[in-house]
């Protein structure tokens, strides 16, 4: 059969619904570097569900055939699909389905992200133009937030997620998984954020240090445990009173500067806000720490 009625059946198989025969016959078509038969053929792999070998016949039809507009647009078609694949892991969220680790896009509790964003929002405005660190990171969500305003940002977090579940933004964020701030040593910044993640780790206070040694400035927030704590949470492992946050943040603080201004913030119940003053009673604390 030549070529060109291998195309021509593969494009009637695939439109007869026989993803299979027609894969063959346009894989046929495509041997003599037909460009079009390549476009075709990426279609119908998409169609079997294989975006690895359609993405792979959509770049080898533009390096053949560049500027090729069909192709142009089925393969920016793949990528926004591929771009939100991620999104519907199982698995974003930890291994309890009850009782999430992390917090992420498309969560069961849109109340729990609101708290979450409201804090990144909050930063957008405190750290524009900034190199800034995200401790802490997860799913990256806030990460993506922060590059709104910051000049860089880079995410940190303990969790490995595997490859079809690993985030994908386009504002430019490098997340790093795999870190573990308690001991490794992160890169200098003007500036950290770290939210909702000290009652995490079981050495807070290296992870604090660690921060200071490489950002002057850090935002973080805590939750108190009378509402949040290890009683309720099994992944939180530091049930901290509001002082003695304060007290690790000065002592972290001191091993590398010489004065430490803290200002408070907190998240009333009820509502996705953020209000100035310190509020031992308050579901949420915040504060900035800014050292010299």
């Amino acid at each position: 059969m030549s070529p060109h009625a291998a195309h021509a059946d593969g494009v009637a198989a695939f439109e007869a619904g026989d993803l299979d025969a027609a894969a063959a016959l346009l894989a046929q078509a495509a041997a003599p570097a037909n460009p079009t038969a390549l476009n075709d053929l990426a279609v119908v792999e998409l169609a079997r569900g294989d975006s690895e070998r359609a993405k792979a016949f959509l770049l080898t039809c533009l390096a053949l055939d560049e500027g090729n507009e069909d192709a142009e647009a089925n393969l920016a078609d793949l990528e926004r699909v591929e771009g939100r694949a991620w999104r519907g892991s199982l698995t974003l969220g930890g291994d309890d389905p009850d009782m999430p680790e992390r917090a992420y896009p498309g969560m069961a509790g849109a109340s729990t992200m609101a708290e979450h964003a409201t804090r990144y929002s909050m930063a957008l405005g405190l750290l524009a133009g900034r190199h800034v660190l995200d401790v802490g990171c997860g799913t990256g969500y806030g990460s993506e937030m922060l590059t709104w305003c910051a000049d860089t940002v880079r995410g940190f977090d303990l969790w490995q997620p595997a490859e079809h579940e690993r985030p994908r933004w386009s504002g430019g964020a490098e997340l790093i998984y795999g870190f573990d701030v308690c001991k490794d040593e992160l890169p200098a910044a003007d500036a950290a954020v770290m939210f909702e993640v000290l009652e995490h780790l079981h050495d807070a206070p290296a992870a604090l240090r660690n921060i200071f040694n490489a950002a002057p400035t850090l935002l973080v927030s805590f939750p108190n445990p009378v509402y949040h704590g290890s009683h309720l949470n099994h992944h939180h492992v530091n049930d901290w009173p509001m002082e003695r946050v304060e007290e690790e943040l000065m002592r972290a603080a001191a091993t590398r500067y010489t004065e430490l201004s803290l200002a408070h913030m907190f998240q009333p119940h009820g509502a996705p806000a953020i209000l100035n003053g310190r509020e031992p009673e308050a579901p949420f604390w915040i504060f900035l720490a800014q050292c010299r």
